[in-house]
């Protein structure tokens, strides 16, 4: 008796990469334009302290969509 026979591994991580190869895309995304609209205006201290709360944005605006049905747009194309 094989209990696994309807468990595909391999086929299931398909639905969870883009989404997580999108993360970091957004969050460097959210980093650049940081860096561009206010990195020669604040002071280098000032700067480096609200980089990382701007990352955070990043993350939160990914994880939005992501609850509001973007896991299942990613499912239906693959």
């Amino acid at each position: 008796m094989d209990i696994f026979t309807d468990i595909s591994i391999v086929g299931s991580l398909w639905f969870f990469i883009p989404p997580l190869i999108l993360l970091p895309v957004v969050m460097i995304g959210c980093a650049m334009i940081y860096k561009i609209l206010l990195g020669s205006i604040l002071p280098k201290k000032v700067y480096n302290f609200l980089l990382g709360p701007i990352a955070l944005l990043g993350f939160i605006i990914w994880a939005i969509p992501m609850n509001m049905g973007f896991y299942e747009f990613f499912r239906a194309i693959l």
